[in-house]
């Protein structure tokens, strides 16, 4: 085994004690040796200390034997410094995961904001100011507030916030009485009803849907205002109800862009799915006339029949949009069976997926059977970081021998960022050995791995969507079916650039 080998046996608790001896042995004799191991170590260690995504049960592994708690001296004070990197702790304490926020952004609609937000997005206790648009917010406390048009609104708490500018139309149901609504010269005490608020040159008007609202203003006591009655801060002011908008029209507009969306995909995809460089295209679109209920077609242009993939398990879903199927993968059978010809040098893998759980220690969203030479492997780490790898084993070389290159993003699944529809996109070149890892169309990972060679093939064979249909023998972690739902999935013969992942994320995204 090579230095590097022996450093990852070592690392990951799977070192003999002959290999062992054997390290020792190169560490004493080589200060190259030291250097590489402490850079390794180092790059474990910063793994280790990425916060874990607990929203399901991660499992803390356990060494096949005992940690070491120490080495024997090594005669170099660098071989010392390695030894301190041996005695490194493997595995951290599970952490919880957390989130500061008190409401999240429900629904838009042609809405723009000051800052970046989406819908789904969850929201902490700050200003957000619409430009354009509309946009809904339900408070942690049960409330909804629905902003429209160029409005500011400083979100307080779960149970309170600030109208600094526009309309915004409110619903507190009974588990939110007592709502707190400020606005310039009032404060409305919600006791469970509807009610709309117009801010105008720092001066406010209210209007009663139905229900009762307490109004405390600075020059009157506290007034009671029930279904259909107004009051204003000035009379410049007013509210005109008529001009606030429903929930149900709010509804009905975003299903009418909701079907304009799906529409202008669907037209997209049928150019999309011509290009040469497709190796598989899936839309996962579930068909009528398929009995078996099990087909994942391959849509490509021309067609390749033999690359359509076999849904196992996994359940049709509803997708980015009402109309749009997706499949869910929720049990350690759930998969989708596929076998890709041809050998290449390039690729870029894409996909529309929603994360419900990062719950294992690896998340497939493509996993080669078993793991051979060429063979790319596609997860979700634990830590909630995206990881391609690819393997290239000397034939002389043990099966356990650590010769896959391996590359990490930075953490994008957290718990604010499950349960959406994300686009995941990871493109690899043979010959440069550049991995560049994206998520919504933005770089979050971008390496080379010191293990790479130019020039060697790149292969799939039997390969599964969402599972490891294969493990190799004796892994530590062999069930790695994902927990949620993929959408889209294409795979490409060569490295699409910045502004063609880019168009891939703006033609799929759900608003």
């Amino acid at each position: 085994m090579n230095i590097d080998s022996l450093i990852h046996a070592e690392i990951d608790g799977e070192i003999t004690p002959e290999q062992h001896a054997q390290l020792e042995d190169l560490l004493r004799a080589d200060w190259q040796a030291r250097q590489r191991y402490l850079e390794l170590a180092d790059q474990h260690a910063r793994l280790l200390q990425q916060p874990a995504i607990n929203t399901g049960r991660l499992q803390k592994s356990t060494p096949k034997r005992p940690t070491r708690r120490w080495l024997p001296a090594l005669t170099a004070a660098a071989a010392v410094i390695a030894c301190a990197f041996i005695l490194w702790p493997r595995h951290q304490a599970e952490t919880e995961a957390t989130s500061n926020g008190v409401a999240m952004l429900s629904q838009t609609m042609d809405a723009r904001f000051t800052t970046t937000l989406r819908s789904g997005d969850t929201l902490k206790p700050g200003t957000v100011k619409l430009t354009q648009g509309l946009a809904q917010i339900e408070f942690f406390s049960g409330a909804t507030a629905l902003i429209e048009g160029s409005a500011e609104i400083e979100i307080l708490s779960a149970w309170e916030a600030r109208c600094l500018s526009g309309r915004v139309r409110v619903h507190v149901p009974p588990a939110a009485k007592g709502f707190l609504m400020h606005a310039p010269g009032m404060k409305l005490e919600d006791l469970g009803t509807e009610f709309a608020l117009n801010v105008k040159d720092n001066t406010s008007a209210v209007h009663v849907f139905e229900g009762e609202v307490i109004a405390h203003t600075n020059a009157q006591s506290p007034a009671s205002l029930k279904q259909g009655m107004s009051l204003s801060s000035a009379k410049a002011t007013t509210v005109i109800p008529q001009d606030f908008l429903s929930i149900s029209e709010l509804h009905g507009l975003v299903k009418q862009r909701d079907i304009q969306r799906f529409a202008d995909w669907q037209q997209w995809s049928l150019t999309a799915c011509k290009d040469p460089r497709l190796i598989a295209y899936y839309t996962f679109k579930h068909l009528e006339d398929d009995r078996w209920d099990r087909l994942v077609k391959n849509v490509t242009e021309p067609r390749h029949p033999q690359r359509a993939g076999g849904a196992v398990g996994a359940a049709w879903t509803q997708g980015r949009w009402p109309e749009k199927t997706a499949l869910e993968f929720k049990r350690p059978g759930d998969r989708v069976r596929l076998n890709l010809d041809g050998t290449y040098h390039a690729l870029t893998l894409a996909c529309w997926v929603k994360v419900d759980s990062v719950d294992k220690k690896y998340n497939s969203l493509l996993l080669t059977d078993g793991y051979d030479n060429g063979e790319p492997h596609w997860q979700i780490y634990e830590d909630g970081s995206l990881m391609f790898s690819i393997m290239y084993r000397p034939a002389e070389a043990a099966k356990n021998a650590k010769y896959n290159q391996m590359y990490f993003s930075k953490p994008v699944f957290t718990a604010d960022s499950l349960g959406r529809w994300h686009h995941l996109a990871v493109t690899y070149d043979n010959t440069s050995g550049e991995v560049i890892q994206y998520f919504d169309a933005q770089p979050v990972g971008r390496e080379i791995s010191p293990l790479h060679q130019p020039g060697r093939a790149i292969v799939f064979g039997p390969c599964e969507i969402g599972n490891w249909g294969l493990p190799t023998q004796g892994h530590q972690f062999p069930i790695r079916n994902l927990n949620g739902a993929i959408d889209e999935f294409a795979i490409f013969s060569n490295v699409l650039s910045a502004s063609e992942i880019s168009t891939l994320y703006n033609h799929g995204k759900p608003d």
